[in-house]
C-alpha cells in the first residue's frame, strides 16, 4: 500500500501548478515571520525602509510577468515541434521534464510573491519596523531567479529538437530498464506454470496497466497463506473482465478482491515509469516519423536503430532475487522476443526502400541473435528474413536488395 502511495504522489508533484503553489506560498511564510525582523544583525531593519521594500517588489513583479510569458511561449512552442518532428507521445514525456516546470514554476512563483507582498504592504498588514527580514528575502528569491534564468538559457539549446528528444526517450527507457534489473520479476518470482486450484482476478475497468504493487499483492496473499500469480504487465491493454491474476485457492472475500483490484492502477495512456516497452516503442515511432515521405531522414533512423540495439542488449535475462520482497507473487519474465518485434520490424517495413537503414538493421539484427537469451536469437533471424522479404516487394535495385540479404543473419555468417 505504501508503494501505492508512493506512486500516487509522484504523479501528483509532476503536476505543474504543485511546484509553482510551493514557491508561491513562501510569500506567506515571509509574512508570517516579519516581526523577527528586529532580531536581525547590524541594524539591517533600521536601514531599510517600507519605500525600498515596494520599489524591489514592483521590479520583481513587472519583470516576473514578461518573463513568465515568454517562457510559456518558448515551453509550448518546443513541445509543438515535439509532438509535429517527433511523435505526440513524446510530447507527454516533455511535459513531465522536471527541470521546465521547476524553472518555470520559479518564474511564476516569484511574480506571486512579488504580487502578494505587495497587497501585503499597502493593505498595512506588515508592519513599517518590520520589513528587514522581508527585503532579505526578497533578495534572496532574486538570486534564485537569476540562478533558474541560467539553468534555463542552458536548457533552451536543445529544447524540442528531434536529437534532444530522442535522448529523452533513450534516458526514460533506460531508467525503467535498470529498475527491472535492481528488481527482477518485481520483487517476485517467475511465473512458470498455474495450477488448477486458483481463482481468477478480473480487470474492473478499460485502460492500460499503468503499475503493479507487488508489495500489497504480498501483504494481501501472505494473510491467508495463498499465492498469487499475474497474467499481465505494466502497458497491457485490459477491459472490464479480462484476467489480470489469479490467487490459489478458493473462496474469496469480497473485500480481498477488492484489495487486490486496488494493487492494479489503470489509466487511460501507457506511462513511461515501469513499462518496459513503452519508452522503446516511442523510438520506434520517432523512426518511423522520420521516415515517412514529408520528413525523409534516414540519419534519424539509423540513430534510433543504434539506440534500439543498445537498450534491447541491456535488457536482461532475469534471475529471480536470492530474497524476493514479494515471494508469494509470481510474474512474467520480459518477452524480449515480442519487444524485438514491435520495435525493429515496423522500422524495417517503413524503411524499406533506404537502403542504408536496411542495413542498419541488419548489423542490429547479427548483434542481438548473439544475446543470451536463445529466443532473441530465434526472433532476429525471423526479422532478418522478413527485412529480405520487405526489401523485395519493393521498388529496389536488385543489386541492393542482394547486398541485404547478404547481410542478413546465417548468409553473413556462412561468408566469414
Amino acid at each position: 500500500m505504501f508503494l501505492s502511495y508512493l506512486w500516487k504522489l509522484r504523479f501528483f508533484t509532476r503536476r505543474f501548478w504543485v511546484r509553482a503553489a510551493l514557491i508561491s506560498s513562501f510569500s506567506f511564510i515571509v509574512a508570517a515571520c516579519a516581526p523577527l525582523s528586529g532580531f536581525l544583525p547590524f541594524g539591517l531593519n533600521d536601514r531599510i525602509d517600507t519605500e525600498a521594500l515596494s520599489q524591489l517588489l514592483s521590479i520583481l513583479t513587472n519583470s516576473m510577468l514578461a518573463v513568465t510569458t515568454f517562457s510559456l511561449s518558448i515551453m509550448v512552442t518546443a513541445h509543438l515541434a515535439a509532438d509535429a518532428n517527433a511523435t505526440p507521445r513524446a510530447h507527454r514525456l516533455l511535459q513531465e521534464d522536471g527541470r521546465t516546470q521547476t524553472v518555470i514554476a520559479t518564474f511564476i512563483g516569484a511574480f506571486v510573491y512579488a504580487l502578494a507582498l505587495t497587497v501585503m504592504l499597502n493593505a498595512d498588514l506588515i508592519a513599517e519596523g518590520e520589513v528587514g527580514l522581508v527585503y532579505l528575502a526578497t533578495v534572496a528569491v532574486l538570486g534564485v531567479i537569476v540562478v533558474a534564468m541560467l539553468r534555463w538559457v542552458a536548457h533552451l539549446v536543445g529544447l524540442g529538437s528531434v536529437e534532444e528528444t530522442i535522448r529523452r526517450v533513450e534516458e526514460s527507457a533506460r531508467r525503467c530498464i535498470d529498475a527491472r534489473i535492481d528488481s527482477p520479476f518485481f520483487g517476485g518470482r517467475e511465473l512458470t506454470f498455474v495450477p488448477d486450484d486458483v481463482t481468477a482476478i478480473r480487470s474492473p475497468a478499460f485502460g492500460y496497466v499503468l503499475s503493479i504493487d507487488t508489495a500489497e499483492l504480498q501483504r494481501i496473499v501472505a494473510q491467508r497463506d495463498r499465492k498469487f500469480y499475474l497474467a499481465c504487465k505494466p502497458g497491457d491493454w485490459v477491459r472490464p473482465g479480462t484476467t489480470f491474476g489469479w490467487i490459489s485457492g478458493d473462496g474469496l472475500e469480497a473485500d480481498e478482491r477488492s484489495a487486490l483490484v486496488a494493487a492494479l492502477a489503470i489509466g487511460d495512456r501507457r506511462d513511461y515509469d515501469r513499462d518496459t516497452s513503452f519508452s522503446l516503442v516511442v523510438l520506434t515511432e520517432i523512426a518511423e516519423r522520420a521516415l515517412s515521405p514529408g520528413i525523409n531522414d534516414p540519419g534519424t533512423a539509423i540513430d534510433v536503430v543504434g539506440r534500439l540495439t543498445r537498450l534491447l542488449w541491456a535488457i536482461p535475462v532475469e534471475r529471480e532475487m536470492a530474497e524476493p520482497t514479494a515471494p508469494d507473487v509470481f510474474v512474467l519474465p520480459i518477452d524480449l522476443s515480442e519487444i524485438m518485434f514491435r520495435t525493429l520490424d515496423p522500422i524495417a517495413r517503413d524503411g524499406r526502400n533506404f537502403v542504408e537503414v536496411q542495413m542498419c538493421l541488419q548489423e542490429a539484427y547479427r548483434t542481438l541473435a548473439s544475446h543470451d537469451r536463445p529466443a532473441a536469437g530465434k526472433m532476429a533471424a525471423e526479422l532478418s528474413k522478413r527485412l529480405e522479404a520487405y526489401c523485395r516487394n519493393e521498388v529496389m535495385l536488385p543489386e541492393d536488395a542482394d547486398r541485404i540479404a547478404d547481410s542478413g543473419i546465417g548468409r553473413s555468417e556462412d561468408s566469414h
